[in-house]
């Protein structure tokens, strides 16, 4: 009885232990430390950011050829469309003339928007590979499970036509059962 029940029992567990197998699982130990490695790159790649910012901001009141020409620009921009934009606010209309930023202050504006900016694209793209990778590991995991759903599907069919088989069989037996008791009689 005992032996029987074993059997029983590893017939059941044979499609577990075939989806699972040593190899398969050792994958999934490999995808899983994988995981936070990457997790604790994009955080570096975040935190590096900062201080590249700050060497920017750096550069431009430093630096004055890249303080006038790429940090002072966008500075006087943002301070004329600030004026414009509070001028209409407080319904005073549009402004006529706009004084221009210092160069020290445009310079210093502008250093702090380039190191800001900086820092959120860095943080954006770490968000969109995020998402890449999620997106990527779901469909992985939506394509597993859609071959898993087709071989079921694959399997009951030939279970189905297993059975219409045998059916056909036990139909042909009860016939031959059933000519030999009607000849004897």
């Amino acid at each position: 009885m005992a032996a029987s029940t074993t059997r029983a029992f590893r017939l059941a567990l044979k499609p577990f232990n075939a989806q699972y197998s040593a190899n398969k699982l050792n994958s999934l130990k490999v995808t899983e430390a994988a995981f936070p490695i990457i997790k604790l790159a994009t955080l570096g790649v975040k935190q590096i950011s900062k201080p590249i910012s700050k060497a920017i901001k750096r550069l431009g009141v430093n630096n004055p050829t890249f303080g006038r020409r790429v940090c002072a620009p966008p500075a006087q921009l943002y301070h004329w469309m600030d004026v414009n934009l509070r001028m209409r606010i407080l319904g005073l209309g549009k402004a006529s003339e706009v004084a221009p930023l210092s160069e020290e202050s445009a310079v210093e504006l502008g250093a702090d928007m380039i190191g800001e900016s900086f820092i959120f694209i860095v943080g954006v793209g770490c968000l969109a590979f995020e998402y890449w990778r999620q997106a990527r590991k779901d469909a992985k995991h939506e394509n597993q499970q859609t071959d898993s759903i087709d071989k079921l599907e694959r399997r009951v069919d030939e279970l189905g036509i297993l059975l219409e088989q045998q059916d056909a069989r036990l139909r042909e037996m009860n016939r031959l059962i059933l000519n030999q008791t009607t000849k004897k009689r």
